[in-house]
Parts: structure tokens; C-alpha cells; sequence
């Protein structure tokens, strides 16, 4: 069985990022095993350099450091879920950039298995149209049985957390910093309401600052953990375009509620809209009719009953496509062996069934 402590101290070590931290784990089976690596070891394992191998060998330090988080967690209720647990939500685990390892201090792991998961996220200084908007779009959600994600931020991230704790829906608030603190202070109360119904996710130590550079960085996992991304009120930039970014990248359907045009609050929806990378919602009933969620309170359809109006090739499409997520174009023709025109066809059927969604590139994804 890996060991905790290496767990942590891997992501503790300087120079090494989720994404190298994934792939020492893969070539040496689990993080223990990176540590106990000789350099001649390491040197085979393709894109790990001196830089990688150095730090690693000098991680005296992390180890030290992965003891007292450790004891932190145990004095305060946290888990750590690294990426080979199964626990790790199977959302975020497709994502390439998602975190090798977050802490979690929450009601249960289990909420993470929910069938709907939205992101709201928006700007920190909405109108109070804006704020209202957010509500109604919450309370519209409760009876779709959603999971709420977003950053607790001040603006449009709080309101969304606040109005779900207070209707009773669960939500997930990503913190930039660790979990020892809660940034801005001022939503302590808001974030205490979460752990009991929801929980708050960090990938960074215990003791690290609200940084400005960490706030990016946790805009992915806000996209990574959802399946619908909303846009309330933003500017052309900022943090909730990055997360848009994030979202198109991870193949989420992303939805923007529109402003009045020169509404410098509203600039970024309307730009989303205009370009056509978000879909207009005017309330919560327009993502769950694009989301296919069916009436409010009931399950949606199950696969079986999906897959009653797909055609033989439709099927072998539709699994191809889950085995090779965001499968190019070209090799999605061989692999299903039919001509051009055919796949075209077959994947226009798809979409408008709401099965598949194409990305950028021609590359396909299961929505």
C-alpha cells in the first residue's frame, strides 16, 4: 500500500507539478516508489530531467513537511485524496491537468458522485441584478438535484454559496490557499455551512498563503469537477475566463446569462455569446433542456434507454469515442471503419441526440 506521507511530500517537492507527478507515479507504481528510485531509474522515465531528479533527491524536506500535514489532518478532520484513490471524483480524474493530490474537509467524499455537478462563477463585484440572477439560477437548480462548485470568492462565487446552503443544496467551495484559513475572512460563517453540507477542496499545504498566482490555477479544478460551466456577470478577462478557458478544454457545456449591451459588467457573457462558446441561459430550465436533465425531480434517461435509438455503428462510435476521449478525426475514420461521408453522418446523429460533442480540431467527447 502507497504511503501517505510520500503522497503529500511528492507534492511537495519544488519543481515537480501535477502533471510530472503523474508521471513518476506511473512508471515507478506509486509515490513511495519515486522516492526510493535511483537516478539511473529516474533518467529512463521519458521527460523527467536533472532539475526533477535533483529535487527529489534532496526532498528531506517535503518528507518532514508531509508529517506535520499529516498531523494537521488528523486534528481537523481532512482527507487527502490522491489520484489513484478511488475516491478521487472520476470527473476531475479525465482532466489532464487535474490535481495529483487535493485535501478535503467536507460532510462526505460521496457528494462527488453526484449526477449533476454546475459551476457558477462570475465577476467580484456583481450588480445586483447580477446577485439576483445567481439566486434565481440556484434556487431553479434545487430541483434538478445538482452538486454547486465554485470558488468562494467575493461576488458572484459567495452568493451562489451562500443561497445553496441556505435552500440546502450541496456545494463545494476551491480554495487558492490551504485549509488552515479562509480567504476572504469575511465568509467563514459561509464556508463552516459548506463543510456541513458540501466541503471545501484545496491542493496546496495546510499552512499556504492566498497567493495571487494560486487562483488560475484552481480555476481548473472548478471545470474539472463539473459538467456545466455558468457564467453569471464578467468582464472581457479575469478569473472567470480563464475558468471558461479551462472548461473548453476540458470538453464542459458552458452557459452564459446575457447582459445589456455596453454593460461593462456583462462584457465577458456577451462576448461568450457572440462568439458562440457559450450557450444563452435565462434560467435554469434552459441548461437542464440542453442538458437533456429531463422534468425537475426526475432521473434522467440511463444509457440503456439512450442507446435504444442508436444504430449499430452509432454504438461502436459511442465507444470508441469512451475509450479515446477528444479522438481526432482521422483516427476516429479507421478505428470505425467507415467512409467520410458515413462518419459525418453518423456523428451529426449523434450530437443532435445529445450523445457526442465536438471540440475544436474535430476531436469528439461523450457529453
Amino acid at each position: 500500500m502507497d504511503s501517505l506521507q510520500h503522497q503529500i511530500a511528492l507534492m511537495l517537492v519544488p519543481q515537480i507539478g501535477a502533471v510530472t507527478a503523474k508521471t513518476l507515479v506511473s512508471y515507478c507504481g506509486s509515490a513511495e516508489a519515486v522516492f526510493r528510485a535511483s537516478k539511473r531509474e529516474l533518467h529512463k522515465i521519458p521527460g523527467i530531467g536533472h532539475t526533477t531528479i535533483n529535487a527529489l533527491a534532496a526532498a528531506v524536506e517535503p518528507l518532514t513537511k508531509a508529517e506535520r500535514e499529516i498531523a494537521f489532518m488528523e486534528q481537523h478532520d481532512v482527507q487527502a485524496v490522491f489520484y489513484t484513490d478511488a475516491r478521487y471524483p472520476a470527473r476531475l480524474r479525465q482532466c489532464q491537468d487535474s490535481p495529483a493530490m487535493f485535501f478535503f474537509k467536507g460532510s462526505s467524499m460521496s457528494i462527488f458522485e453526484a449526477e449533476r455537478v454546475v459551476a457558477i462563477i462570475g465577476t467580484r463585484q456583481p450588480s445586483e441584478h447580477g446577485k439576483a440572477m445567481c439566486d434565481e439560477f440556484v434556487e431553479g437548480l434545487r430541483d434538478y438535484n445538482v452538486l454547486i462548485v465554485s470558488g468562494l470568492a467575493f461576488g458572484v462565487d459567495v452568493t451562489a454559496h451562500r443561497k445553496a446552503s441556505a435552500i440546502g443544496i450541496p456545494n463545494v467551495g476551491v480554495l487558492g490557499h490551504g485549509l488552515n484559513s479562509i480567504y476572504p475572512a469575511q465568509h467563514r460563517s459561509v464556508a463552516q455551512r459548506m463543510i456541513e453540507n458540501g466541503g471545501l477542496i484545496s491542493e496546496y499545504a495546510h499552512d499556504a498563503k492566498p497567493d495571487r498566482e494560486h487562483f488560475p490555477m484552481r480555476n481548473r479544478i472548478i471545470s474539472g469537477l463539473s459538467d456545466v460551466v455558468l457564467v453569471v456577470e464578467t468582464a472581457n478577462s479575469g478569473g472567470s475566463m480563464i475558468t471558461v478557458q479551462y472548461a473548453e478544454r476540458h470538453g464542459r457545456e458552458i452557459f452564459a446569462v446575457p447582459g445589456r449591451p455596453h454593460d461593462t459588467k456583462s462584457r465577458g457573457c456577451n462576448l461568450l455569446l457572440k462568439t458562440e462558446r457559450a450557450k444563452l441561459a435565462e434560467s435554469a430550465t434552459d441548461i437542464a433542456e440542453r442538458m437533456q436533465w429531463g422534468e425537475p425531480g426526475k432521473p434522467k434517461l440511463n444509457q440503456a434507454q439512450l442507446f435504444l435509438d442508436l444504430s449499430p455503428t452509432e454504438i461502436t462510435l459511442v465507444g470508441i469515442i469512451r475509450d479515446k476521449p477528444e479522438i481526432p478525426i482521422d483516427q476516429l475514420t479507421v478505428a470505425a471503419q467507415c467512409t467520410p461521408g458515413e462518419l459525418a453522418a453518423h456523428i451529426l446523429a449523434l450530437e443532435f441526440k445529445g450523445i457526442i460533442r465536438t471540440l475544436p480540431g474535430k476531436r469528439y467527447i461523450l457529453c
